[in-house]
């Protein structure tokens, strides 16, 4: 059976802030399968132990195989580790710092194996927006700015897009061409990707959505699905 190519980018919150738990079962609900086994990176975070232990804390039944990998500590048996898995996660943190280690030790490929063999990959902030060939990140410490991903899904991405700061930056940036048209995802929302496409938008927060941005226009991307 072939499966279809997920990616879920969730714009903040879920289990790492103790929060949004109806975000956490929209995440499970797409795996599809009565077991499976999802692993949890903590890259962004620097393997941080605290967000860790709430994926443990959260995910535990007796549906799940849970498991993690710290890769700021070690690299032999991540390949095997990552396609033994159903359902990736990846944590947030700093965006910047993930992808320059994922990149240094020649892990990409490995992302786009198991992505192209149909495991779900999903994450909040830093793991939402990485998919993406580019992003609108803070990660380097100089304030706003573009940022290349992993290009799974083209266009670009902000997460957290319901600091106004930040919304209005990311808008900014693609009028003037410094990113190409992309997707803004508000804290306590995530957006579903089929083979590279938005399908659906869940939100665990009254008004807070997600959004599509061009030059010309910002609209619900509710909306924009239902044009595509």
């Amino acid at each position: 059976m072939v499966r279809n190519k997920k990616i879920i980018s969730i714009g903040g919150g879920g289990f790492t802030h103790n929060t949004d738990k109806s975000l956490d079962q929209f995440v499970l609900n797409q795996v599809n399968l009565k077991k499976f086994k999802i692993g949890f990176l903590p890259t962004a975070s620097k393997d941080n132990k605290e967000k860790t232990d709430l994926f443990y804390k959260r995910f535990k039944n007796n549906f799940t195989v849970l498991s993690h990998f710290n890769l700021c500590s070690k690299i032999d048996g991540f390949k095997e580790w990552f396609l033994n898995n159903d359902l990736i996660y990846v944590g947030g943190g700093n965006t910047f710092y993930m992808l320059e280690l994922w990149k240094k030790n020649n892990l990409i490929k490995i992302f786009e194996e198991g992505y192209d063999k149909g495991i779900i990959l999903s994450g909040v902030s830093a793991g939402a927006i990485c998919w993406f060939d580019w992003m609108l990140s803070d990660s380097k410490g100089l304030g706003f700015k573009p940022l290349r991903g992993l290009n799974l899904i083209s266009g670009s991405c902000t997460p957290h897009s319901s600091d106004d700061g930040r919304i209005n930056q990311f808008q900014k940036d693609i009028k003037n061409s410094k990113l190409p048209e992309g997707i803004a995802i508000d804290d306590g929302v995530a957006v579903l990707f089929i083979d590279g496409k938005p399908s659906e938008v869940y939100s665990s927060r009254k008004n807070h959505d997600a959004y599509y941005i061009d030059k010309n226009k910002k609209i619900s991307l509710k909306d924009h699905i239902k044009n595509l």
